[in-house]
């Protein structure tokens, strides 16, 4: 596809959202169309020409025009669901490539949220390519649990002893940071979006995602930035506070190792001494 093409595409994608969002003239609109459609198709009847109705309608020029006309009439012939459609298709593609990673690369992602009134983090760093090496935090605030996998090995570091415990990992390496799921459910065609909605004074993409998550993404990069996540002790709003592509560069390497990041800890090798043996 060529730069021209790309442009044209982003610049229909705009008129489609702009057509979706509800505006307080759209009834006189419909209204005023339906009249002039219900005009076009009575009889002629010879009419002196200070009586007829003018009807204007001021679009874009050029092929643009054409284009969203089309759009507008082909809305109300099907009852309004084209359009939408096209556009809330575009939001959840837009969505999806956003938390798509690229394949060499160290994907960080760090959460917070407030959880039967304590305050939560969640931070996890991963190689986004084989042996998507990992390493995360979780937890209260200043009680965090920390583990790391490094494809054939798993760790888990235990604060009040200052010992990293080591033990083999025979599952296979996958890539399944925390973002997987959300990318999963927006791959899965059934993402649909519920509007905008205001959060901390900035407007967001508001999508509801199959399996009771509700994601909200930024408009203009669609970054996620919050996350509903349903428990049984209710719904935690969880804000994205990082989401970021490092590069492989051996500093950013050492992200991914308990080791690396406490260099002066206890290494327990013996499986039978990790926790929950």
């Amino acid at each position: 596809m060529t730069r021209h093409e790309d442009s044209n595409h982003e610049q229909l994608e705009g008129d489609l959202q702009r057509l979706a969002k509800p505006s307080e003239t759209d009834d006189a609109f419909r209204l005023s169309l339906r009249a002039a459609l219900l005009d076009h198709l009575q009889p002629p009847v010879e009419v002196p020409r200070w009586k007829r109705p003018v009807f204007r309608f001021a679009f874009a020029g050029g092929a643009a025009a054409v284009v969203v006309a089309s759009v507008i009439f082909g809305l109300v012939g099907t009852g309004g669901s084209g359009g939408p459609a096209v556009a809330q298709g575009a939001i959840v593609r837009h969505a999806l490539q956003a938390v798509t990673s690229p394949t060499s690369c160290i994907l960080h992602v760090k959460v917070t949220g407030i959880q039967n009134g304590t305050q939560i983090v969640g931070e996890w760093w991963q190689e986004t390519r084989p042996p998507y090496a990992s390493r995360g935090l979780k937890g209260p605030i200043g009680h965090e649990g920390e583990s790391a996998d490094d494809g054939t090995t798993s760790y888990s570091y235990d604060t009040a002893t200052n010992t990293i415990y080591e033990r083999p990992d025979s599952s296979p390496p996958t890539f399944t940071d925390p973002i997987s799921v959300i990318r999963k459910e927006l791959a899965a065609g059934q993402a649909r979006v519920a509007g905008t909605e205001v959060i901390a004074g900035v407007s967001v993409y508001k999508i509801d995602l199959p399996h009771g998550l509700v994601g909200y993404f930024d408009k203009s990069d669609y970054r996620p930035l919050y996350l509903d996540d349903p428990t049984t002790n209710g719904v935690v709003r969880l804000r994205v506070v990082a989401f970021e592509h490092l590069t492989l560069a051996p500093a950013n390497r050492d992200l991914l190792s308990l080791v690396a990041q406490h260099p002066n800890a206890r290494v327990d090798t013996n499986p039978q001494n990790a926790p929950g043996k």
